[in-house]
């Protein structure tokens, strides 16, 4: 057995490259210094969409977990997970490495979580998912609302909120006027709002016809190209397809609101971006995002699949400079006390710490009780 210096935490997670809020917030942690205080090996579960690659891809990271297991040189394992194929996928993770007694992490960033659990689980899928709950050294939420939701899935998990980190920019944007440009950052389908997005966008056009809608996310480009054309929009939009890293920095440095209309979240990224760059918010009242916004003191909430609600938040916002301007405000204060990437990387670190602890305790205490 390897000495506990030269043990490694695994933390497991989509590529660091891939397009996602999870990859956003690891590569937070990295920066932040995480990864080489803690000697952590980032393994990638998941690269690309589609069946081969993910086939490919998890098994491959599983059995490089079982060779360091097998070597003894795992202290920790860190599961970042979604719902449905994601959980699927990183379950497999916790169970090796509980068959190793070695204390994993289960990380939960899917706002659709417990739907997934209690919609599209049949009972042995149900009894898995509680299974690793329940073995988890611990289990990690995005917002206090979720802790009675996994709690409520299975009462024995071990349960804390430690909410998604975002960079600061040294300072924020000074808003410009007039307001001419409304970004969304997302996957194009249903479930994040984009179609209800386009629908919102006759009545502010009316309003605000030189206004121009970036939405950039990969997904149904086609379907948002049509409907786009059905609504007489497609003059007002821009389609760049997924961007990251300078070409995201500069589309949130160039727009005057950030809108994301979904139906499901966890805490996403991207509105945690906005907030730390300036950029006021117009958001649903789903998953993480009442937290994030302050239930709306730090930005406009609307109800999902409220596309006359929507209109009308959007409108306020482009058409009200000192609402822009105190809202983008109070979002970039909540973001420098909440989201920085300090405080939240100490909570991680402080998580892991209290891990390795109990797991080295609870191995001393099995092996006395073991002697003769």
């Amino acid at each position: 057995m390897m000495h506990r210096h030269r043990q490694r935490v695994v933390m497991v997670g989509p590529s660091l490259a891939a397009p996602g809020g999870m990859s956003s917030v690891a590569q937070v942690y990295r920066d932040a210094g995480l990864f080489e205080r803690w000697s952590v090996h980032y393994l990638s579960s998941y690269l690309r969409p589609g069946l081969m690659n993910q086939l490919r891809t998890a098994p491959l990271a599983w059995l490089r977990l079982l060779a360091w297991l097998v070597l003894g040189q795992v202290r920790l394992v860190h599961v970042n997970s979604a719902s449905r194929g994601s959980c699927w996928r990183k379950s497999l993770f916790c169970g090796l490495a509980w068959c190793f007694r070695v204390p994993y992490v289960f990380h939960v960033h899917s706002g659709e979580f417990a739907e997934f659990y209690h919609s599209e689980c049949a009972s042995m899928a149900r009894a898995w998912v509680r299974w690793v709950l329940r073995h988890a050294a611990s289990v990690v939420v995005l917002t206090p609302s979720w802790l009675d939701a996994i709690r409520t899935i299975e009462p024995g998990a071990r349960v804390r909120v430690i909410v998604n980190p975002v960079a600061l920019p040294n300072r924020a944007k000074v808003p410009t006027e007039p307001a001419t440009r409304v970004l969304f950052l997302g996957r194009l389908r249903e479930k994040k709002g984009v179609f209800d997005l386009l629908r919102a966008l006759p009545l502010v056009l009316a309003r605000c016809p030189g206004l121009r809608v970036c939405i950039a996310g990969d997904g149904d480009l086609d379907g948002v190209r049509r409907l786009a054309d059905e609504l007489g929009v497609t003059p007002a939009v821009e389609l760049p397809g997924w961007i990251d890293g300078p070409d995201k920095d500069n589309a949130l440095l160039a727009a005057d609101v950030l809108v994301l209309p979904s139906y499901f979240e966890g805490l996403p990224v991207c509105v945690l971006e906005a907030m730390a760059v300036g950029v006021p918010v117009v958001a649903t009242r789903v998953g993480g995002i009442p937290f994030a916004l302050d239930d709306g003191r730090c930005g406009e909430l609307v109800t999902p699949g409220d596309v006359t609600g929507l209109s009308a938040a959007l409108l306020r916002m482009l058409t009200s400079p000192d609402r822009r301007r105190s809202l983008a405000a109070a979002a970039r204060a909540r973001a420098e006390d909440l989201f920085a990437p300090r405080p939240v990387v100490a909570a991680v670190e402080q998580l892991w710490q209290e891990c390795s602890v109990a797991d080295h305790e609870g191995k001393m205490s099995m092996n006395e009780r073991e002697r003769p």
